[in-house]
């Protein structure tokens, strides 16, 4: 099974499964929900998916998912679903779906046994017709040869195209689900930069920039698909969480190593509190966004890790004063392979642009 896979079974059960139906969802696939490490639904549900894989349950869970929620199943996984298998456990087989994008849709097959019966027929007729022929005279096979229709030709089924499955960028208002997306975390000399840029005063409503272009993201290349590349939008993405207090620092030793996660955690507790003005209890009053106008793409891969480049612009917002900052800074993410994996050994960055104003 994939890594893209992967992620999207942990972004399904990250933004359309409670805590109460993650708890009936293991139940069902055999495998204890508290016993599992992680806090909240952001560990748990990735401890999920890490468990189903190892213990060779994920057919099993794909097949409750698309039980469970099947409108957002094939909205997420699409054409990439694969089929439901019985599972290993001797429990009773889970039906078997069609696929989506079958190269022979099911209207085809009949048409087809139709034909090749319209064929068999008159390949009897031929020959019985035939025997008879030689007994006839030349004027009778001559009249019949005239009335002989020919049979029609078989038409050759022509398979339907498969649907082209995108990636989804990033947006601010999409929070992470599972592996697809996580932020770039200022190093020690962006947050000194981002603090210098903190206004003096708060901005008023007509000062107020309209947001950045969107990335397209109808193509991807293979470098801008490469897992490394996708690790850091899901790093990016996780960021957003951690810094508003919706993720803790545990979360994303996940995706973040030694000096790397140290850096980030600082910038959080210290720097970013500072320059919006607020306490650590008061971050959920802040409005975090973030936009490539770049792509992270692969530059450079060794067998144990790649180096993945991107530009990127961040918004950081106090609701509570209405203070903000604006960047567009430019990334260097040094990673190393762990698994299935990137982890972010060292992050660096350029400033390019700072600023709310448009």
């Amino acid at each position: 099974m994939t890594d893209q896979t992967l992620i999207k079974i942990r972004e399904l059960l990250l933004n359309e499964f409670s805590e109460p139906e993650l708890i009936a969802l293991c139940k069902d696939i055999g495998l204890d929900y508290e016993a599992l490490p992680g806090a909240g639904t952001f560990g748990k549900t990735r401890e999920i998916v890490e468990a189903a894989r190892a213990q060779d349950k994920l057919r099993l869970l794909q097949s409750r998912l698309r039980e469970l929620k099947p409108e957002a199943y094939a909205a997420s996984m699409g054409a990439a679903a694969a089929p439901a298998e019985a599972p290993a456990d001797g429990a009773a087989p889970v039906k078997q779906e069609e696929k989506a994008g079958s190269p022979i849709p099911r209207v085809i097959v009949p048409l087809l046994a139709l034909l090749a019966l319209v064929i068999f027929a008159s390949l009897i007729f031929s020959r019985l017709g035939g025997g008879a022929a030689t007994q006839a005279t030349p004027q009778a096979a001559a009249e019949a040869a005239s009335t002989e229709q020919p049979a029609p030709a078989p038409t050759e089924a022509v398979p339907t195209a498969q649907p082209e499955v995108i990636a989804a960028e990033a947006t601010p208002e999409n929070t992470p689900s599972a592996p697809e997306a996580a932020p770039a975390a200022p190093t020690a000399a962006t947050a000194a930069d981002f603090a210098a840029t903190a206004p003096v005063e708060s901005p008023t409503a007509e000062s107020l920039p309209a947001p950045p272009a969107p990335v397209a993201t109808n193509t991807l290349s293979a470098d801008e698909a490469h897992p490394a590349a996708m690790n850091v939008r899901q790093i990016n993405d996780q960021l957003t969480l951690f810094y508003t207090g919706k993720a803790s620092a545990q979360d994303l030793e996940y995706f973040w190593m030694d000096e790397a996660l140290r850096t980030v955690v600082d910038f959080s507790n210290t720097r970013l509190l500072r320059a919006m003005r607020i306490t650590a209890d008061q971050r959920d009053a802040l409005e975090i966004t973030h936009e490539y106008l770049r792509a992270p793409a692969v530059t450079s891969e060794t067998t144990n890790g790649a180096v993945v480049t991107s530009r990127e612009f961040w918004r950081y917002a106090n609701s509570l004063n209405r203070n903000e900052v604006c960047e567009v800074r430019d990334y260097v993410y040094d990673m190393v392979r762990d698994g299935e994996r990137y982890r972010v050994r060292s992050v660096q960055s350029r400033l390019v642009r700072s600023g709310c104003s448009s």
